[in-house]
């Protein structure tokens, strides 16, 4: 395999130590005027002599430049434009192209992107950093667990990138993306990590449902509409992250994006390309990383949390309960969730593992049988923007902010939304929420802060049945229900909420204000 990288640039560390003292205190004479002596505007000479030492900058400028040109030669631009739609899919439905970007994990011609830019397509044009459009075809995921899908195009010998061990990540470390935004192709963008082991639900424009991230990698390397795909590169050249999602008040950069961590990405492409399809094995744990003060209090180095285990679980059934601590899967370590994720997508359904935890300062190992997750259903979209938060434009970049769903405030210039982010009651949701086989609506994923649904007291796992005497079998059904809705309307929502192997049904009857 031929890596795009000869790592010009180990010389980066030395180079900041300067940036600060540079222009400091200079006193510059003018240089001569191109408009004759009387013309304030000047030539300034082609060196300044300051009298610093700029020879580390000089380096850190030309490791730069080198990083990012060698990584741009397996970054790649996707298209939709000219793609053949997959009529099974929801996104058949969507109008006009999609534009994403990627990179070239095999010579052979394999490249990873996001799940969310090829959906709905079989086919897809792929623009390589030398020019070439070529046809590729797409192989998904398909699991709302895992924005990621493989194209493979028919070419040999592309330069490839290389991918890092994503549980190295520092925070503060230097990380560069590379991608599309705006379909603006080779675009390099230079920041650092500022944050590890981020999770994130992001409403699906195309289906209103949520998909949940776990462990995303934060930057401040501007991230935009189109950089989906694309790599988050370190010093050394290698992918640490595909850049996923973007924090934003207005759909654009504001300095924190999310990529998805790159042994995320290595696991799901090796079994797509390998297998043509992905399947994970389903513990039944809700878990956390654990915090500093417990890791030190309990004198361990990680494990992974379990914050709820579901009952009927695999888990459950095993005898694992809730705040047992996992830290090894087939005597593999599990130093926090993503390890036990990645645990999880590399183990396939109805397969034994053994599982170590800690409880109350024992050890124990259990031998698990892993469940398989039920199938997303299809639900028919028509991309348009809905109240919990879809973005119109097809592109799935935005993170919604913490106290609203569509990054824009919700006010009476807008149409009402209840602030919530929503899935369909199915099997998979029933495990995840612990509700009952008869419990029928849309289940509340997230509530927003100061939401109109946080004011009548929507928590989340709570399931919406009716509002204004429609009833609400599906996230289309709350789509359209929520659409008759203008501000100062008297509104009634009905919800049930389950906790205990109870429930409770509640009705309320209030103005939709804010």
């Amino acid at each position: 395999m031929k890596n795009a990288l000869n790592r010009p640039w180990l010389i980066l560390g030395a180079g900041a130590l300067v940036i600060g003292g540079v222009v400091l205190g200079q006193n510059l004479k003018p240089g001569p005027s191109i408009f004759g002596n009387n013309s304030p505007i000047q030539l300034r000479p082609a060196g300044l002599n300051t009298g610093v030492d700029i020879s580390n900058l000089k380096a850190l400028d030309s490791t730069y430049s080198a990083l990012a040109e060698a990584a741009s030669q397996a970054a790649v631009f996707i298209t939709t434009e000219t793609s053949t739609k997959s009529d099974s899919d929801v996104m058949s439905q969507l109008q006009g192209a999609k534009s994403g970007s990627g990179f070239v994990y095999r010579s052979d011609g394999w490249i990873v992107t996001n799940d969310h830019v090829v959906a709905g397509y079989d086919k897809v044009k792929v623009v390589l950093a030398d020019g070439r459009e070529l046809t590729g075809k797409v192989t998904r995921a398909n699991d709302p667990q895992l924005d990621l899908a493989v194209v493979k195009v028919d070419e040999k010998d592309l330069p490839t990138l290389g991918v890092a061990d994503s549980s190295k990540v520092r925070v503060g470390q230097m990380a560069m993306a590379i991608g599309a935004p705006f379909g603006l192709e080779d675009t390099v963008t230079i920041g650092h990590v500022s944050a590890i082991g981020r999770p994130g639900l992001i409403p699906d424009a195309t289906t209103g449902q949520v998909r949940a991230y776990s462990g995303l990698i934060q930057t401040d390397a501007s991230i935009n509409p189109g950089n989906s795909g694309g790599p988050l590169i370190d010093v050394n050249g290698d992918v640490i992250g595909v850049n996923s999602a973007i924090n934003s008040p207005n759909g654009t950069n504001a300095g924190i994006g999310f990529a998805i961590p790159a042994n995320v990405v290595k696991v799901v492409a090796d079994e797509l390309i390998t297998t043509g399809k992905f399947d994970r094995g389903l513990l039944g744990i809700n878990p956390r990383d654990l915090k500093p003060y417990e890791k030190k209090k309990l004198s361990m180095s990680g494990g992974a949390y379990s914050l709820s285990v579901q009952k009927d679980s695999a888990a459950g059934k095993a005898g694992i309960k809730e705040g047992d601590i996992v830290t090894a899967i087939d005597n593999v370590p599990i130093g926090g969730e993503i390890d036990l994720r990645v645990a999880m997508y590399r183990h396939s359904p109805n397969q034994s593992v053994n599982v170590t935890y800690v409880r109350g300062g024992q050890t124990k190992t259990v031998t698990v049988k892993l469940d398989a997750p039920q199938p997303e259903p299809a639900t028919r979209s028509n991309g348009s923007r809905t109240p919990f938060g879809n973005d119109p434009n097809g592109f799935f970049d935005r993170m919604p902010r913490q106290n609203d769903d569509n990054g824009a405030p919700s006010t009476p210039s807008t149409k009402p939304k209840l602030g919530v982010m929503v899935q369909q009651v199915d099997p998979t949701a029933r495990k995840q929420y612990n509700l009952p086989e008869d419990a029928k609506g849309v289940v509340v994923a997230t509530v927003n802060d100061g939401s109109f649904a946080s004011k009548v007291n929507i928590l989340a796992g709570d399931v919406i049945t009716e509002i204004n005497g429609k009833p609400v079998a599906t996230v289309a059904d709350l789509t359209e229900a929520m659409s008759g809705v203008n501000w100062g309307d008297q509104v009634t929502i009905k919800f049930v909420r389950f906790k205990n192997g109870g429930r409770s049904s509640y009705s309320v009857t209030v103005p939709f204000n804010q």
